[in-house]
């Protein structure tokens, strides 16, 4: 019998529930869920497959979050005793180990838990060299006020035609990273501030509800653009009763006392890992 128990849309009430009641250790999961119901309801195609180990919301949620070639799976439990969560990676079928696995905003004890099935699973963890910590805006917060765009400034939606420069700036890009920018836009998640019809700074909100890619062209820095377009950017979601939360890498102290200056509150640590098959000699044959 499959580990692993698909959760219908209908059910994913009950895991953000789940994730409530682990916060802030659950906005993860919470916005990822919420995000993605959002998505659906609006027509937008993705391939956001949820599960939950042996059907027990308690248990956490394993989704696999398809990015074009690129593989990645979302570990989230609001529990510290993820013996149960282990136990359903060991024996799922669905997860073919045998791929590079991106497992992305691992808190503690999914790193543990991870740890706990190397051998099992047949794996190899890598831990990316820089953490992130996690930085909320609660969604009770007020809303920004007093907020004026310079002479010849726009805040707008980006575009198709914006993909090659955002992504060609993207610390974290990869192979897939164009299709991945052109799935955010379609999903109109993408923000700007326009210079005489120009995009100097922009950000976007992810897949799962964070925010991602605060970027400013060099020429136009010590402006104020970035920390107006979180204003503005903030304020949509805050309309809308969300939290606004960002995975801020550790030692980017510019891009921490920006958000601490906002109103984000520092909260927990987390890690992406990559999962990579250990090859040996049995593999082979």
């Amino acid at each position: 019998m499959e580990s692993l128990k698909l959760m219908p849309l209908e059910k994913w009430p009950e895991l953000q529930t789940a994730f409530e009641t682990d916060w802030p250790r659950g906005v993860s999961g919470f916005w990822a869920l919420q995000t993605q119901k959002e998505w659906a309801e609006n027509g937008l195609l993705h391939k956001f497959e949820v599960h939950s180990p042996f059907g027990d919301v308690r248990n956490g949620m394993i989704a696999i979050n398809s990015k074009d070639t690129h593989k990645e799976i979302i570990i989230q439990c609001p529990v510290d005793d993820t013996e149960l969560l282990e136990n359903a990676l060991k024996a799922t079928k669905i997860i073919d180990w045998r791929d590079k696995i991106t497992v992305p905003f691992a808190p503690k004890n999914i790193i543990m838990c991870i740890r706990n099935v190397l051998q099992d699973i047949n794996m190899d963890l890598k831990l990316d060299e820089h953490s992130n910590e996690i930085v909320i805006l609660d969604k009770q917060q007020p809303m920004f006020e007093n907020i004026f765009l310079p002479d010849g400034a726009t805040f707008g939606l980006l575009t198709e035609e914006h993909i090659t420069l955002v992504n060609s700036l993207w610390v974290n890009k990869h192979d897939s990273s164009p299709w991945y920018f052109g799935l955010l836009i379609k999903a109109r998640s993408g923000y700007g501030i326009f210079k005489d019809d120009q995009l100097v700074c922009w950000v976007f909100i992810n897949e799962v509800g964070a925010l991602t890619h605060l970027y400013t062209l060099e020429r136009y820095r010590r402006n104020g653009y970035a920390e107006l377009l979180l204003k503005l950017v903030c304020n949509n979601q805050l309309k809308r009763n969300k939290d606004t939360f960002a995975y801020c890498r550790v030692g980017n102290d510019s891009a921490l006392m920006l958000y601490c200056k906002l109103g984000f509150k520092k909260y927990h640590i987390v890690t992406w890992c990559q999962l990579e098959p250990i090859i040996n000699e049995s593999n082979r044959n």
